[in-house]
């Protein structure tokens, strides 16, 4: 294994459409910031991998608590909705963000995306 700095070797970037995709199933499971690790966002990722797997135990554990008195029963199709909305936001925006700064790292007159 050759450590030598004078040859540094080449990343290849990622496809938007994989860490997409990576993102939004990962979140579906519980894991966002899956996709972000994947494109080499690692401290990103794993705070978003941290804060929502916090705030899926303090959700559940606050919904099933309110449960005894119904009021739980209303907040599950809440929390069924955030915990599709925030995958899909999550992945959209890392999508986005890939495209911006493949835009900007593109030749001038290079069309191919």
């Amino acid at each position: 294994m050759d450590n030598n700095p004078t040859n540094p070797t080449t990343v290849t970037p990622k496809d938007p459409d994989t860490a997409f995709i990576i993102e939004l199933v990962g979140g579906f499971f519980g894991l966002l910031g899956l996709g972000y690790m994947y494109v080499g966002r690692t401290e990103e990722g794993i705070m978003r991998l941290l804060i929502w797997l916090v705030y899926d135990i303090i959700a559940y554990v606050v919904i099933m608590i309110l449960i005894s008195i119904f009021i739980g029963c209303l907040l599950i199709p809440v929390q069924l909705v955030i915990q599709v909305a925030v995958p899909i936001w999550s992945a959209s925006n890392l999508k986005k963000s890939m495209l911006a700064a493949k835009a900007v790292n593109s030749p001038p007159g290079d069309e191919s995306k």
